[in-house]
């Protein structure tokens, strides 16, 4: 774990928007948690829910800024939300810096939820600021994101949006389909009931025999079980190994809700691919973990996201200092 000293104590209002869940939390600058609220998120009205999340998190308190991470491709610069998958449309043009300044009184940034959680790893949990720490989620999608030096890697807009890749060419499942939460809602529907991933491992196990099942010509469930798991397997080894030939990570740091289901099993099966060399042709050691910061890294993460902003987000606030400083 990554120490450091940060000399301003001032707390900061956090948010982590997900697909499923959003957080909102008082988070000081060294990545202490101090109060904390979390909800199911309101698909009819995102927007809104975050800046009530927001008003409510800094009564009463001296907050006066905010971050806010979002599930999706954030304009660092314009302070809005270009593409996300797991939310509305209509959220998209509402889910701005500007808006949520204006509801809450607070001075907004936004980040992707995935570099919150980078930086919420790196400097307070499973990875490093020294050197290059890559951050992939495996959660109700794929993200991905990397911290350089104690930097987030990005220009003014969010990248390594893997999720998004098609795997074997254009119509084609994506990475996300089919190593996220979706393949295992996949599988749910497949079986005809509500599955997580501990019971499809549960299921891939068992020894049922086949001819119990109500239709004999259906596949057998443990088959179909197996196959998701398999499916889950191969794209989350896919997004490693090209997270490690994109950015050439010292640490790999593996977090999200369905890996810390997964557990040490993925976790030894992504060690095992990306050191086959032969395979992978990943030619030096990286050293993959697991995220020990759980649902909170993306919101200790803003505690140092004064810090580790990308350069593009830096370089625009010192321009716009410099305008005004003309005036």
């Amino acid at each position: 774990m990554t120490s450091f000293s940060t000399g301003d104590a001032a707390q900061v209002v956090a948010v982590d928007l997900g697909g499923t869940t959003a957080r909102a939390a008082l988070v000081d600058r060294g990545g202490t948690v101090t109060a904390r609220l979390k909800e199911p998120v309101r698909h009819d009205a995102a927007h809104e829910q975050v800046a009530d999340l927001m008003t409510r998190i800094a009564a009463g308190t001296d907050a006066v800024s905010a971050v806010v991470g979002l599930p999706g491709r954030v304009d660092h610069v314009e302070g809005r939300l270009h593409v996300a998958r797991n939310l509305p449309s209509t959220d998209l043009g509402r889910l701005s810096a500007a808006y949520l300044s204006e509801a809450t009184g607070l001075a907004v940034e936004l980040a992707g939820d995935a570099e919150l959680a980078a930086i919420g790893e790196a400097y307070f949990g499973a990875g490093s600021t020294a050197g290059t720490t890559a951050y992939l989620t495996l959660s109700t999608g794929i993200g991905a994101a990397v911290v350089s030096d104690g930097r987030v890697l990005s220009g003014r807009v969010s990248g390594f949006q893997i999720g998004f890749l098609h795997l074997l060419g254009a119509g084609r499942p994506m990475i996300e389909d089919l190593g996220s939460g979706q393949r295992v809602r996949e599988a749910g529907r497949e079986l005809g009931r509500d599955v997580d991933y501990r019971a499809l491992t549960d299921l891939a196990s068992s020894d049922g025999a086949p001819g119990a099942d109500p239709v004999p010509t259906a596949p057998h469930p443990r088959a179909l079980a197996a196959a998701a798991l398999t499916d889950i397997a191969d794209a989350a080894a896919a997004a490693a190994i090209l997270l490690c030939h994109v950015v050439s990570p010292d640490v790999l740091v593996v977090g999200g809700g369905l890996a810390r289901a997964a557990g040490a099993q993925l976790l030894d099966e992504l060690e095992r691919r990306i050191g086959d060399t032969a395979r992978s042709h990943v030619s030096w050691d990286v050293d993959v973990r697991a995220a020990v910061c759980g649902d909170d890294a993306g919101l200790v993460g803003a505690g140092a996201w004064h810090l580790a902003q990308p350069i593009a987000v830096a370089t625009a606030a010192d321009r716009l200092g410099m305008k005004g400083d003309r005036r």
